[in-house]
């Protein structure tokens, strides 16, 4: 996944059979609801926040908030589910890895996916422009770079990029730009405008080492995103210092 994969959430799953990090999550089959619910609730609620589970963990992001922009704009139930699966087998901390495996895997992110964004939510929702966003402000920057941040909110970027630093399906916008990037290909380049910009528009051009191609391509394809609209994200992210 490229500098700005997935950053318009969930992610497509068509020919996605690598995943992130070391070894390989494949496709996740649609799996046992009823079951993925019981397991979301003894292995997952502690942490995190679902109205249709009951759970209200705050450790964790509140699910409902975290999907409900993918859900409004109707993303595909098996992209929503590929994404959680992936996010089981490759969690960043605190969350554990593989906290559930294989088919107990399939069955919590198919659950999950059938109801996340369903409920009200009061964490976890992509930050808006007039509250400050966790760690990063605002979107800051002047006119472009506020455009800028209501395509990452619109785009359903926040689900996948965080601004506070933290590692998640994306790479994190905060401190990204005139950062090293190291490639796939071992070559390292600079986070500049000309590769931002690159990176939105033609995603799997260059490859993010540890992320897997193809993701965002998937559902977003090179050249579908506006470049006026691209450059705006630039701004933004370039004020995500």
């Amino acid at each position: 996944m490229r500098l700005v994969a997935a950053g318009l959430l969930l992610l497509g799953v068509a020919g996605l059979s690598a995943s992130c990090g070391t070894g390989q999550t494949g496709i996740a089959k649609s799996g046992d609801v009823s079951q993925g619910k019981q397991l979301f609730v003894s292995k997952c609620g502690s942490c995190h926040k679902l109205a249709d589970a009951g759970s209200s963990g705050t450790i964790g992001p509140d699910l409902d908030g975290a999907f409900a922009g993918s859900r409004a704009q109707h993303f595909r139930l098996s992209t929503i589910r590929q994404v959680i699966y992936d996010q089981i087998y490759h969690a960043a901390d605190p969350m554990p890895r593989k906290l559930v495996t294989g088919a107990d895997a399939e069955a919590v992110a198919s659950y999950v996916a059938s109801v996340a964004g369903t409920g009200s939510a009061s964490q976890g929702a992509a930050p808006t422009l007039t509250a400050a966003a966790p760690g990063g402000g605002g979107a800051g920057g002047g006119g472009l770079a506020a455009t800028g941040g209501k395509l990452y909110e619109s785009l359903g970027c926040s689900g996948c990029h965080s601004l506070t630093g933290a590692k998640e399906t994306g790479p994190t916008f905060k401190g990204l730009y005139g950062s090293q990037v190291q490639l796939s290909t071992g070559q390292a380049v600079k986070a500049d405008d000309a590769y931002l910009l690159e990176s939105i528009l033609d995603p799997d051009k260059q490859i993010v080492k540890g992320y897997p191609k193809g993701v965002m391509s998937a559902t977003i394809p090179p050249g579908s995103v506006p470049e006026a609209k691209a450059k705006a994200l630039v701004a933004f992210i370039k004020s995500k210092r």
